[in-house]
């Protein structure tokens, strides 16, 4: 008697990565850094384009952007492409955090603003039909993870955050228009939003004369130091390279102390050494989950949550012929 042979994936979640473990997937995906990073930028504008005209909140950004920079850390960057990645990630993030809207409205939006003029009917279908299709491979790169994205957003943390330190009113709105830039970031890969929040936080105090960080506890906030070190620095660094293109520049409030590149280099300079989250390089690159490009031909692909899972499922070839990996 014989037996079919096919081959069977099974993986893990893992919504956030290092930094050195995202180049490292990178480098199957994105051939050239600057074009990946400029057309970023033009996705972020273009996206927050749609969300003015759908009056979407700004969490359902977050979500799309984390969905959008999570898509080509597994697939390969084209641009001719990413325009249509982007609104299939934003479809799927208006489901996530239920400000639903038909995906007639979504890809009418989109055309418009790509200066497709004169939408026909059949134009629109077919558009829709390609979102709609890019929608599982998205989600294959998040593992089905939908704890991620599901809850509180960053705007909202720093509300919280705020609260519970009693911080200054100023110093919330501060942070708030920080966040804003931290969209368009791959820190939203990186570490949770509420790491993110109280990073955003503790800049916008240090931008302000008369306030003071509180000494606090990250873990009483469910956080930790090296988390929140990973995205101040993350964020301080972008400023100082950026900042004549930031969106903070064009928004900051008036009555508050002036900006400019040197008040990031300042702050960077007078800040002890924090140190972020790291990886060994000599263990990404035993990493297969990094280094081996998707293969979207295996029949079976499965995901999980639990690590436990992994090693029930993980087992070797029995009589039926399966042939597992796990990542």
């Amino acid at each position: 008697m014989s037996y079919s042979v096919y081959h069977s994936q099974l993986t893990l979640s893992r919504p956030y990565l290092t930094k050195e473990q995202i180049r490292r997937a990178q480098k199957n995906t994105i051939p050239d850094r600057r074009t990946y990073n400029q057309k970023r930028i033009s996705i972020f504008k273009f996206l927050c384009d749609i969300c003015v005209q759908l009056r979407f909140p700004r969490k359902t950004l977050e979500v799309a952007m984390y969905f959008y920079q999570r898509y080509y850390v597994f697939n390969k960057f084209e641009t001719e492409m990413c325009y249509d990645v982007a609104t299939s990630c934003l479809f799927i993030g208006c489901k996530q955090v239920e400000t639903v809207k038909k995906v007639a409205d979504i890809c009418t939006a989109s055309l418009k603003l790509r200066n497709n003029s004169k939408i026909t009917s059949e134009k629109l279908d077919n558009y829709k039909t390609r979102i709609i299709q890019m929608e599982l491979r998205i989600l294959e790169t998040c593992a089905f993870d939908h704890r991620i994205n599901n809850t509180v957003h960053i705007d909202e943390y720093i509300v919280k955050i705020g609260r519970e330190l009693s911080l200054d009113y100023k110093v919330c709105h501060l942070a708030w228009l920080i966040a804003f830039d931290v969209i368009k970031l791959e820190i939203l890969l990186i570490v949770p939003q509420h790491s993110i929040a109280l990073a955003a936080l503790k800049i916008a105090c240090e931008l302000m004369e008369n306030q003071q960080w509180p000494s606090i506890r990250y873990n009483l906030f469910e956080s930790d130091e090296l988390s929140v070190n990973e995205a101040y620095n993350y964020v301080i660094n972008f400023f100082i390279n950026v900042f004549d293109l930031c969106d903070l520049k064009n928004n900051y409030p008036e009555d508050l102390p002036s900006i400019s590149i040197e008040t990031f280099i300042k702050l960077k300079a007078n800040s002890p050494e924090q140190k972020g989250l790291r990886e060994n390089p000599s263990l990404i690159e035993k990493d297969k989950y990094l280094t081996d490009e998707k293969d979207y031909k295996i029949r079976e692909r499965r995901y999980v949550l639990d690590r436990k899972r992994v090693l029930e499922e993980a087992m070797p070839t029995g009589r039926s012929g399966a042939k597992k990996s796990k990542q």
